[in-house]
């Protein structure tokens, strides 16, 4: 039996990680006795792309600051113009270049072993499929399950214009055997984009989402307004942002309206206007602010992936397995805590660093489900390296 709510904490030694026999026992059992989800956030990507940090909490309050005043709201506008082109400029626009096999060397080594993983399920009850839920925009997935022997199905159909839709999760994979007649699972993985993707965009025809070639999209976008936006002025206003928290953030905003950075921009107030709207408009995207659609399509399949999600862990011996993300989704989180109803799920939380354990526990808290297991480094983070060499002791 698992023990309840257990904390390893891992020594690394002359950079190999120790894992004791304990540890590998419990990995071993709850992934070939589970359904097995994955649940990765921005950190899973953060050794080649920039994360959002707390530029939610800016996002957020420019979005509902209350102005009257004309000129002051157009500030407001170049401010969120400025915020979402830093957001684009370091999380969207380095997919355009960092996709190489160096860059994503061990992220291919993530796939690699999911994959040694599903093939060594023996249990007939459990498919040889996982479930990998992100809410990560860049295609950083999709690219390293293409170079390796797993089945990686993003949910689109089709060869010349693939459209997505969620029908398409609820299929399996066979090889059928020429000479013998029989018929062989073949590891798969289903990925599910939470927040939407770089790769998806919205067919004015079909009213679906489409695929789209995001590298020349991304370099368009950088092409046609990189010049708008001045470096100096926007270090200076993401300086200024620095440590925003809820309580604050309307004080830092009054005080940037109240000064004279911004004065100079004005002029430009329709070429600011333009970016947001083509934003919107490229990106189909959930944007890191409360309200997060500004496009019914999306709004759709969003809860639609998250029925998936909830639904996923409502099954009998499910593995929620996260890395990378923080639960700040209050969707996600809401699920989740909800889906800790079923006594036989199961949580293995990778922690990035050991004080993240304590706003786990305070999130779960109040749940009658104890079956949550903690893995972190001891005085070091914890990296896609670090939590490939981890997974990679269960087919030991």
């Amino acid at each position: 039996m698992i023990n309840l709510n257990l904390i390893y904490r891992l020594n690394v030694e002359n950079d190999i990680i120790k894992i004791d026999d304990s540890l590998v026992s419990n990995l071993k059992h709850i992934f070939s006795g589970c359904r097995i989800n994955f649940l990765l956030g921005s950190g899973f990507s953060a050794n080649i792309l920039g994360i959002l940090d707390n530029n939610e909490v800016v996002f957020e309050a420019l979005r509902v600051y209350n102005e009257e005043d004309l000129t002051e709201k157009e500030k407001i506008k170049i401010l969120t113009a400025y915020m979402y082109w830093d957001y684009f400029y370091s999380c969207f626009y380095p997919i355009s270049e960092k996709m190489s096999e160096e860059d994503l060397d061990n992220y291919f080594e993530f796939a690699k072993t999911i994959y040694t993983i599903l093939s060594e399920k023996s249990n007939p009850a459990l498919d040889k499929q996982a479930n990998i839920f992100t809410t990560n925009y860049d295609p950083v997935i999709e690219i390293i399950f293409d170079n390796s022997n797993c089945i990686c199905n993003d949910g689109f159909e089709g060869r010349i214009s693939p459209m997505f839709s969620t029908d398409n999760y609820s299929k399996t994979y066979l090889r059928h055997a020429v000479v013998s007649n029989r018929k062989a699972e073949i590891p798969s993985v289903n990925l599910l984009k939470l927040h939407g993707s770089v790769t998806w965009k919205k067919n004015i025809i079909s009213k679906k989402i489409t695929y789209q070639q995001y590298e020349n999209v991304l370099k368009d976008f950088y092409e046609e307004y990189h010049k708008l936006f001045d470096s100096g002025l926007l270090n200076c206003i993401k300086t200024h942002f620095v440590s925003s928290t809820t309580s604050n953030i309307d004080s830092k905003i009054k005080d940037i309206l109240g000064s004279n950075i911004l004065d100079g921009e004005i002029a430009n107030i329709t070429e600011y206007e333009s970016m947001l709207k083509k934003y919107n408009n490229t990106f189909l995207i959930v944007n890191p602010t409360k309200e997060k659609f500004h496009d019914t399509l999306l709004n759709k399949n969003y809860y639609e992936l998250l029925r998936i999600f909830s639904n996923e862990l409502e099954k009998e011996n499910s593995l929620l397995v996260v890395e990378g993300f923080s639960f700040r989704d209050e969707h996600i989180v809401d699920l989740t805590k909800r889906s800790m109803l079923n006594p036989s799920l199961k949580l293995l939380i990778f922690c990035y660093l050991e004080k993240e354990i304590s706003d786990y526990e305070k999130i779960f808290k109040n749940s009658k489900n104890h079956n949550i297991t903690y893995i972190c480094l001891d005085g070091k983070p914890l990296t896609i390296k670090e939590f490939n060499e981890i997974l990679g002791h269960i087919h030991i």
